[in-house]
């Protein structure tokens, strides 16, 4: 007998939980959804860019690329020239020198597209024999006046591409790797050049026909960019694109000047089977480009200032995407790779669950904080190890999912339980009172009645009535430790129904002369909107209504429970035809009366009780639809609970 007392128990304590649960799920679950809805719009992205620069920043360092080297022209080679552009007498002494070291690729990351200064056939001459050289031409500008055009001398197949695209905060994060011009596909410096370095290797750089084709050597395929990658949302995506993996280095690459070049200061070997990139690198040229992914460049070194001065020369740029080619393929250095969108939200959406189900299960505000916290650093290290390895992982949107969810699952079920406890803390300490009082005095009464008159019909009674009020706690108990809350979960047709039916079995005097009892039709009042108030209040109408024609109506032998609807107006008659005693038809006392005319108030309706011709009475409450538009959200978001229940 106690294992099966027990039973029901638990029973009644895992609904308790799973409701508890539920409350504090929803407001976790609209987190989770608004978290989501944001990332859809685009609102996170800046803070997207901002934690994947910094998870770029904070890498381990990297060793150097020594298969590239910088000749950068700098304010000292401009003032040792004495004019700018450099001539192109100066700009061929250059490469001359720099071919007779056989470097293996040269790119020349400056326009010359006219002459500049004297010693142009000279240039001329050795653009048209430097087959290991690429040029550059600005072929992409929504202006075609803004376009520059390729040194004349070089064919189609030794320009590059120098276009860039800069995110709309103003920062470098992608490479351009090919593109269509005038219905051609055109490759950018930093793939002709690595391609160029690789060929010698015997790795072949193979491509489609198209630009947006992918673009592989050998087994290595380079990521293409797309509008919706990592934290990207409709980002312009056009040709073929990639995400730069800079390298992780204050001085990725050795950096020489054109001075030093010029008087025989940098050993042959340091260009001898090299890239050689030449640009600028004085501050006076506008050719920079904002960045906070790196960990120095060479205006941000000379500064000694890492975290505000974040200004990548141009020529740096072509380095460290020609660099993230080469070492990709030969030194399997990883390249910068993304998940597919859904399983994005994936991830983001599971954490928001994982910090709602530890807010509903410690029940604590300290420890809830304290395991988010934890978590935190744990999501911080996986996003943390997965940049390392090549892998952008969304973590802003993932740590807003984690708190936003976590906090508000934490303390809405605190909430809940709170209010639980205090229902039912109330509830003991009335059915308490009323057990130290009334029912004490009740028990005196019917020890008297045995003493002196035995088995009476009021002895009966009273019996019944303690029976009635000792159940009362234990009904009301059950409900409030349970899941079925009937006034959340069900609708209110089958709630009022179940409320006429479940009245009419009672044993009161006045339902026993009844002979004709239509079945009401509540049908009409499935779509009236009512808060949870008053839609217990309108139950409890009902019932007591109900009860007052059992316990006053006397010979009645109808009943009648009427549900209508006219246009905007709802009315609900109860109407007996009993002869009925004076406390029933007098409208002005009971607590009934008063719950009545209270629930009339709160639907801005009437409550009438009125004699029934030619006997009888008529208990009628009528009420016009609210145009409150909170009232209607919060019937159809409760419909909705219970549809789904």
């Amino acid at each position: 007998m106690p294992e099966a007392s027990s039973e029901p128990a638990k029973m009644a304590k895992l609904r308790q939980q799973a409701k508890i649960w539920r409350a504090g799920a929803l407001p976790g679950l609209a987190a989770i959804a608004c978290v989501t809805l944001a990332r859809l719009t685009g609102s996170l992205q800046v803070l997207e860019w901002m934690a994947f620069d910094r998870l770029l920043q904070l890498r381990p360092v990297e060793s150097a690329d020594d298969r590239i080297l910088i000749v950068g022209i700098n304010e000292r080679d401009i003032k040792q020239v004495g004019e700018h552009p450099i001539p192109d007498r100066e700009l061929a002494e250059l490469l001359q020198t720099l071919q007779s070291a056989k470097p293996r690729a040269i790119g020349l990351d400056l326009f010359r597209d006219t002459s500049a200064g004297s010693g142009r056939a000279e240039l001329s001459q050795v653009l048209k024999h430097s087959s290991n050289l690429i040029g550059i031409e600005a072929a992409l500008n929504p202006n075609n006046e803004l376009d520059v055009r390729p040194p004349p001398e070089l064919p189609p197949e030794r320009v590059g591409l120098a276009d860039v695209t800069i995110d709309p905060d103003g920062k470098l994060r992608r490479s351009l790797l090919a593109s269509k011009v005038d219905g051609k596909t055109r490759y950018s410096v930093s793939l002709l050049l690595a391609a160029m370095y690789l060929k010698v290797e015997g790795i072949e750089l193979q491509h489609g026909s198209r630009a947006s084709h992918p673009i592989q050597f050998n087994s290595v395929l380079l990521p293409r960019f797309r509008s919706d990658t990592g934290g990207y949302v409709n980002a312009k995506a056009g040709g073929n694109q990639i995400l730069l993996n800079f390298r992780a280095r204050s001085q990725p690459f050795r950096i020489v000047s054109l001075t030093d070049v010029l008087t025989g200061k940098v050993p042959p070997n340091l260009i001898r089977d090299r890239i050689v990139l030449i640009g600028m690198t004085a501050t006076s040229v506008n050719d920079t480009f904002m960045t906070s992914a790196t960990k120095g460049t060479l205006v941000s070194n000379v500064l000694n200032d890492a975290e505000q001065y974040q200004l990548l020369y141009g020529v740096e740029y072509q380095a460290h995407a020609t660099s993230q080619i080469v070492s990709a393929v030969l030194d399997r250095r990883p390249l910068i790779h993304t998940w597919l969108e859904g399983w994005e939200y994936v991830w983001i959406v599971s954490w928001g669950l994982l910090a709602m189900a530890l807010g509903l299960m410690l029940q604590s505000p300290w420890k809830t904080l304290s395991i988010l916290a934890a978590s935190s650093i744990c999501l911080i290290s996986i996003c943390y190890g997965s940049m390392v390895l090549g892998w952008w992982i969304p973590m802003v949107p993932a740590l807003m999912a984690l708190w936003a969810a976590g906090l508000t699952t934490s303390l809405f079920d605190r909430d809940s339980r709170v209010l639980l406890e205090q229902r039912s803390l109330t509830l003991k300490r009335t059915y308490d009172a009323v057990h130290n009082g009334p029912l004490q005095t009740l028990a005196a009464i019917l020890r008297s009645l045995d003493e002196t008159h035995g088995v009476t019909p009021l002895r009966w009674q009273l019996e019944s009535l303690n029976r009635e009020l000792r159940s009362v706690y234990e009904s009301m108990k059950q409900e409030l430790l349970s899941d079925d809350n009937r006034y959340v979960q069900t609708l209110l047709p089958a709630l009022l129904y179940q409320i006429y039916e479940d009245t009419l079995r009672r044993d009161l005097p006045g339902f026993s002369s009844i002979k004709i009892c239509v079945p009401p039709n509540f049908n009409s009042l499935a779509n009236c909107p009512l808060t949870l108030e008053q839609k217990q209040g309108l139950c409890i109408f009902l019932e007591e209504a109900l009860c007052n024609v059992g316990k006053h109506a006397i010979e009645a032998t109808r009943l009648d429970v009427v549900c209508t609807r006219q246009q905007d107006e709802w009315s609900l008659q109860i109407i007996d035809n009993g002869v009925s005693d004076l406390s029933y038809s007098n409208p002005h006392t009971g607590r009934g009366t008063d719950r009545a005319r209270e629930l009339a108030a709160s639907l801005r309706g009437k409550f009438e009780r009125r004699p029934h011709s030619p006997q009888g009475v008529v208990c009628e409450l009528t009420w016009r639809e609210s145009k409150s538009w909170r009232q209607r959200l919060s019937f159809y978001f409760k419909r909705l609970i219970a549809d789904g229940s």
